[in-house]
C-alpha cells in the first residue's frame, strides 16, 4: 500500500513508555505511511534515536539548531502532528506556549492537526493543575487519546498508562485522512 502525501510526525517525551512508540511507528510505516520522529534531550533516556532511525529510515532530530530550523521544517512536512507518550512536563509546557526544545517549537509552529497521548503515573495524571493544562489543550483543539487504567511501571493503579497503541493509531489515520 502506498500513501502518498506529507508525512505522520510523531514526537517522543521522556516516558517509560517511549517504547511503546516503537510499535506505533513500525505499524504506520508498514502500512506505507511515511513517518519521520522527533524526540525530547529526555526521551533520549528511555530509547535510542537509532531505533526510530531503523524503523522510519530517516534521521531522527532532537537539536531544533542542529541543521537549520528545525521546527519549521518539521511542521511544514507535516499532515498530522503526535506526541507519544506526553509527560506531564510537556503538557504543562505546550499548555502555557513555552518553546524550549524542538518539540514544543515544533507544537507553537503547527498548522496541521495535533494529538496528544498522556502517559504519566494516576497520582501525577489526576492533579488539578495536569487536568488543567489538558483541558486549555482540548479548548485549543488538540486531540487528546486519553489514557488508559492500570498498573503503571511504579506499581500505581488508576489512570495514566498511555492508550492503546491501536487507539492512537487510529486517531493518527483518521487526522492525516482528513488532512493530506
Amino acid at each position: 500500500m502506498s500513501n502518498l502525501g506529507k508525512e505522520i510526525l510523531i514526537a517522543v517525551s521522556g516516558s517509560i513508555a517511549a517504547y511503546k512508540t516503537c510499535e506505533l511507528v513500525r505499524n504506520l510505516t508498514k502500512e506505507g505511511f511515511p513517518v519521520t520522529v522527533i524526540m525530547t534531550q529526555h526521551a533520549t533516556e528511555f530509547i535510542g534515536p537509532i531505533t526510530f532511525e531503523a524503523l522510519t529510515g530517516k534521521k531522527v532530530r532532537i537539536n531544533e539548531y542542529e541543521e537549520g530550523m528545525a521546527h519549521i521544517d518539521a511542521k511544514n512536512s507535516a499532515s498530522v502532528f503526535a506526541i507519544v507518550p506526553a509527560t506531564a512536563n510537556l503538557i504543562g509546557k505546550m499548555a502555557n506556549g513555552i518553546a524550549d526544545d524542538l518539540v514544543t517549537s515544533t507544537y507553537l509552529a503547527a498548522s496541521c492537526p495535533i494529538i496528544v497521548a498522556p502517559a504519566m503515573n494516576p497520582f501525577m495524571y489526576a492533579q488539578p493543575a495536569v487536568q488543567r493544562n489538558l483541558k486549555r489543550l482540548s479548548d485549543d483543539g488538540i486531540i487528546l487519546a486519553d489514557p488508559s487504567e492500570g498498573v503503571v511501571v511504579c506499581g500505581d493503579e488508576g489512570y495514566g498508562k498511555l492508550a492503546e497503541i491501536s487507539v492512537i493509531q487510529k486517531l493518527i489515520l483518521d487526522a492525516y485522512k482528513r488532512n493530506s
